[in-house]
């Protein structure tokens, strides 16, 4: 993954949906579904460094169902995400400089958009900020990525020497403790954040269809690759996996942290 975060999305903004989308809206999906109340209609929500949209509309399919429609704004700090989503009514926002009033959301969501901000703690900072007294945060980051795990052995096969794949969050935000310490220096007291742990497998199927889906997806990540080594990404992937003791899957899947946090 790049260094800068605004390139590295806008340059995946049109394959989103394709990977990365995927397995972040399944987390999305699991808590909004199964864990979080149906927000009622008084409701103020914030869909923070939204991406396309996703959470947005899984709260608009909610809000379909149960017939009650709270006010929804979302906003991303990259315009061509924003640009992917505009029929989302997505604005062009920094979460480390929010511009809503203090104590104006009744619930916030930040769906994995925390640890790719340049200073967290000050996106954690507005999120608190924005919250009412006594609404909900949801922050999410990742566990673990045995899916990237996979492409950086394939990485290693194909492209031997190359530096790694990777993040530089990736190692610091592997750690509960950094979630949780970046919202209590917030301002969450730390009896009211309950950090838990959600698997997706959102990538397996997808990925034993075509398995050149990574390659299709991380356009930006293997540019400077021969299009002949581009073409072995997926297929070197496939036999990784099928080398496992312990099941394909288990090189595809991610973990990931949910913390909910009470004003």
């Amino acid at each position: 993954m790049a260094d800068n975060p605004a390139k590295y999305f806008d340059d995946l903004a049109t394959t989103y949906e394709s990977l990365i989308g995927l397995i972040t809206a399944d987390i999305a999906h699991h808590i909004l579904y199964e864990v979080l109340p149906a927000p009622d209609s008084t409701a103020v929500i914030h869909d923070n460094a939204c991406g396309t949209g996703i959470v947005t509309q899984y709260l608009e399919d909610i809000a379909s169902r149960t017939r009650l429609y709270p006010t929804i704004l979302a906003t991303d700090f990259v315009p061509s995400v924003v640009e992917v989503a505009k029929r989302k009514n997505i604005s062009v926002m920094d979460s480390q400089a929010l511009t809503f009033l203090d104590d104006f959301f009744d619930l916030s969501i930040t769906n994995f958009g925390i640890f790719f901000l340049p200073e967290p703690q000050k996106g954690a900072d507005h999120i608190y900020r924005t919250l009412k007294p006594g609404g909900v945060a949801v922050v999410t980051s990742w566990k673990a990525r045995p899916l990237m795990d996979t492409i950086k052995a394939a990485q290693r096969l194909i492209c031997p020497g190359t530096k790694p794949f990777g993040a530089p969050w990736e190692r610091e935000w592997s750690k509960e403790e950094t979630l949780r310490n970046v919202l209590e220096n917030a301002g969450f007291k730390g009896e009211n954040i309950q950090i838990v742990e959600k698997r997706t497998d959102a990538v397996y199927e997808p990925f034993m269809r075509d398995v050149h889906m990574v390659a299709k997806a991380y356009t930006s990540m293997i540019e400077e690759w021969r299009e002949e080594d581009k073409e072995k990404l997926g297929p070197e992937m496939l036999k990784i996996l099928q080398a496992r003791e312990d099941g394909l899957a288990e090189g595809l899947c991610l973990v990931a942290y949910i913390a909910i946090a009470k004003k």
